[in-house]
């Protein structure tokens, strides 16, 4: 796996996700991906403590704050 973009490993192995205030559709994606790929690495005892984590950061509020700001100005994300 590369270097992720959007998370940052932690010294007890975990991925913590960087909290974005606004992203973009093509980034909610990209952060979905990278999450998958995070996971598939990672061993099945550590996974369920990765899920919880991640769980605390959903990508697609604030794809979805991000829609609405851009909403108010007659445009849409990427």
């Amino acid at each position: 796996m590369q270097s992720p973009r959007f998370h940052v490993q932690k010294p007890d192995g975990l991925y913590q996700p960087i909290a974005f205030l606004f992203v973009t559709e093509r980034m909610c994606r990209e952060i979905r991906a990278e999450r998958e790929e995070i996971l598939a690495v990672m061993p099945s005892a550590t996974r369920k403590r990765q899920q919880a984590l991640f769980a605390r950061y959903d990508p697609d509020v604030s794809a979805e704050a991000f829609t609405g700001l851009l909403s108010l100005f007659g445009t849409r994300s990427l």
